[in-house]
């Protein structure tokens, strides 16, 4: 194709698949010589401390999110794209997980004395890989995100905020542009729309409606597993005995019903979650603003759609389970900055409803995995890699702008894997939770007596 004319690539969303997608494209020889990528956010910048910016992201928000665990599928092409040295000053590597059984202390609700509990097993320098000398490595979202924002910048990129996609259209005409039309009123022409925009993606809609416009809800909404999460950060913490968490140092906690756990962060500080059987998702109820201000323990929280108080009930039911150093979960929610709770989705889209003709979605956006897999943040990175090598694979010509050749094989790439690890991750999840009596015997019995692996270390 010619050189004086570059392709526009419009990439909706700035999380992390948005942001990997296009350093893949500025920081390749020939991609960044035929494409232009441009993000799009409906946020505000994350610098921004405007009242208004404050409200819009709804205090501390889902743009801050928690935290993320990268394995070596991420951390190959984040290394590759010069962000090692960025990364693990931000991350901290996990060298072992101790798995532990409690039960709540319900004589002593308000006491802060743990409940009764039980050491089950450890798991060893989880997720090594020789080549790059690292274990798995846990890094705040939005430092990840900063990092991220950072080197497109330093490349040359563009993230245009405060546009949230309401609409696509298809132009038509010869080019086989599409019109893009925002919130504000604004509107752009690109040739290539990738969608990075979540679980409940408008890029995704759009590429359904193309093909099913009779069958749009079914296929496009994600499903309810009957399960929630609760996320935190803690800032640093030293017990009674003046004692930390160790670097490295992760744990996870069974429950009745469901799994608490911690991850070590730099500088002392924890990633902590919850997950719970939940019975139905949030209701999406005029009455509950995402944007007003809630405060719990001194974080701010956002509840993701559920109520406030039903928020603040499962938390305090869960303050007096057993930890290992800060001796309660509820002296670590009383340390945190900040508090998310989320529903969870579960599903992975087929081939034609992630991408066709020239629009195309990557990251949560086309599958919805529950956080047992690990691997949400991993697969969006991988995501945005496997399609730019699809780019890279089928070229366009100078007659015609043409993606179907580079769309069909990335998903054709990344839809079986997926399936894969999106029913792994259910499964996973079920058992993991408990939430029946057989599930949690077989859970704790494999977790105490089943053989977890050497160190791959030694």
């Amino acid at each position: 194709m010619s050189d004086t004319k570059k392709i526009t690539i419009s990439i909706i969303g700035a999380g992390i698949a948005g942001p990997v997608f296009a350093l893949q494209i500025l920081s390749h020889p020939t991609l960044r010589k035929q494409y232009t990528p441009i993000i799009y956010d409906k946020l505000p910048p994350p610098d921004d401390a405007s009242d208004a910016s404050f409200n819009k992201r709804g205090r501390s928000s889902y743009a801050a999110g928690a935290a993320v665990a990268l394995t070596s599928n991420a951390l190959f092409p984040l290394y590759q794209l010069g962000l090692k040295d960025a990364l693990h000053e931000v991350s901290s590597e996990t060298t072992s997980i101790n798995i532990w059984r409690a039960w709540s202390n319900t004589k002593e609700s308000e006491s802060g004395i743990a409940g009764p509990h039980k050491w089950y097993n450890i798991i060893r320098n989880p997720g090594w890989k020789a080549e790059l000398e690292t274990n798995l490595r846990v890094v705040e979202r939005r430092d990840l995100q900063r990092i991220l924002l950072e080197k497109v910048k330093e490349l040359g990129g563009e993230v245009v905020w405060n546009k949230k996609l309401r609409e696509i259209e298809t132009l038509g005409d010869s080019s086989n542009s599409l019109k893009l039309l925002f919130e504000d009123g604004s509107f752009i022409t690109t040739d290539l729309v990738v969608g990075g925009d979540g679980n409940w993606s408008s890029v995704r809609r759009f590429i359904i409606q193309q093909q099913w416009p009779d069958d749009i809800k079914t296929r496009w909404a994600p499903e309810f597993p009957f399960c929630s999460g609760i996320y935190g950060i803690s800032e640093r913490f030293e017990n009674a005995e003046g004692k930390g968490n160790e670097p490295g140092d992760t744990h996870w906690v069974l429950l009745d019903q469901g799994v608490a756990s911690t991850w070590a962060l730099p500088d002392g500080k924890m990633f902590w979650t919850i997950s719970l059987p939940e019975a139905l998702p949030p209701a999406r109820s005029p009455d509950l603003d995402p944007s007003q201000a809630q405060k719990l323990y001194g974080a701010d929280v956002s509840c993701g759609g559920y109520s406030f108080e039903s928020t603040v009930e499962i938390l305090r039911k869960h303050e007096n389970i057993f930890h290992p150093f800060a001796s309660t979960f509820g002296a670590i929610f009383k340390n945190s900055s900040r508090i998310v709770r989320a529903p969870l989705w579960h599903k992975a889209w087929n081939v034609n409803e992630i991408g066709s003709h020239n629009a195309v979605v990557i990251g949560d956006a086309s599958r919805a995995m529950l956080p047992s897999s690990g691997q949400g943040a991993c697969f969006a990175i991988e995501d945005a890699t496997v399609l730019a090598n699809s780019l890279l694979n089928n070229p366009l010509t100078c007659h015609e702008l043409k993606f179907n050749d580079a769309i069909s094989e990335y998903a054709s790439l990344r839809v079986p894997r997926s399936k894969r690890m999106a029913t792994q991750s259910y499964w996973t999840g079920v058992v993991g939770l408990g939430a029946r009596f057989w599930w949690r015997w077989l859970r704790d019995f494999g977790s105490a007596w089943f053989p977890l692996g050497g160190d791959p270390r030694a």
